[in-house]
């Protein structure tokens, strides 16, 4: 059995990587649900005062090859 995990940097990106591999010819199966990991975050000031914060994400999805 083959596992792999597909990873990208927005849901949509993640989607459209999934649904690429599940037409490629062989018969894949998603294992699980898909996770969302913060992969860096940075707080911004001006001076003291706290302006926002910029959050980098990646998605993922394992999936499994079931037939070929």
């Amino acid at each position: 059995m083959q596992y792999k995990i597909i990873t990208a940097g927005t849901a949509n990106e993640l989607a459209r990587k999934v649904n690429e591999l599940m037409s490629a010819g062989l018969i894949w199966e998603v294992v699980g649900s898909h996770q969302v990991v913060e992969i860096h975050r940075q707080n911004r000031y001006a001076g003291t005062q706290h302006i926002d914060t910029i959050i980098k994400a990646e998605y993922s999805q394992t999936v499994r090859i079931v037939a070929k």
